[in-house]
């Protein structure tokens, strides 16, 4: 006896971003349901020629399920107060394209892999001390040798000669012995100011 197993394909387009009591129409053609998962962020209203209102109500994150002819398509509804997709187009353009930034209870997470320690610089020196943001970002394992090693001369070059960095795994190690308080401190800071989320202590 032959069995028939029909699989629907969910296809996700590109997230809509709004702020707060703003609408947006979006065409989404000829569907037979609609659903949204979470109305207190975002409502939906449908209206002619395949077109849907979205009206954002508050912050947070909510998806419309569409069912079409051709499958269900996945549409995820992102609200905020746009600073967070201000800040994302910000450190695409400036710091690197493939860093995702998006908005988690509250807090703006920053992710994804840094190619340079000159980029980990720009994005620090970009974020400041804003206690709402946090860099999950990590450092390219490829280039940690080479960031290790700069550690290490400047470690050297402070006259701190039995404290070293060391790679290990996707993480550098900062280990050895210091004279006193001060110069533990100080060595934390030579190897911060290279790579400070990749490190260990």
């Amino acid at each position: 006896m032959l069995s028939a197993l029909v699989l629907s394909l969910v296809v996700s387009a590109e997230p809509v971003r709004m702020t707060p009591n703003s609408q947006e129409v979006i065409k989404v053609g000829l569907v037979s349901k609609i659903a949204i998962g979470d109305p207190q962020v975002a409502d939906i209203t449908p209206m002619a020629k395949g077109e849907l209102l979205i009206t954002a109500r508050q912050k947070g994150r909510t998806t419309i399920m569409l069912w079409t002819a051709n499958g269900i398509q996945k549409r995820d509804v992102i609200v905020d107060d746009g600073k967070t997709s201000e800040l994302g187009k910000l450190i695409k353009s400036t710091i690197n394209p493939s860093l995702t930034v998006g908005e988690f209870n509250g807090t703006t997470v920053i992710d994804g892999t840094l190619d340079s320690t000159e980029e980990l610089r720009r994005l620090r020196t970009l974020i400041g001390d804003d206690a709402n943001v946090k860099i999950l970002a990590k450092l390219d394992p490829r280039v940690l040798p080479a960031v290790a090693q700069n550690i290490n001369a400047a470690l050297l070059r402070e006259g701190i000669k039995t404290a070293k960095v060391n790679v290990v795994g996707s993480i550098l190690m900062l280990e050895g012995s210091v004279a006193d308080e001060r110069e533990m401190r100080k060595a934390q800071l030579i190897a911060d100011s290279f790579a400070g989320m990749a490190l260990k202590y």
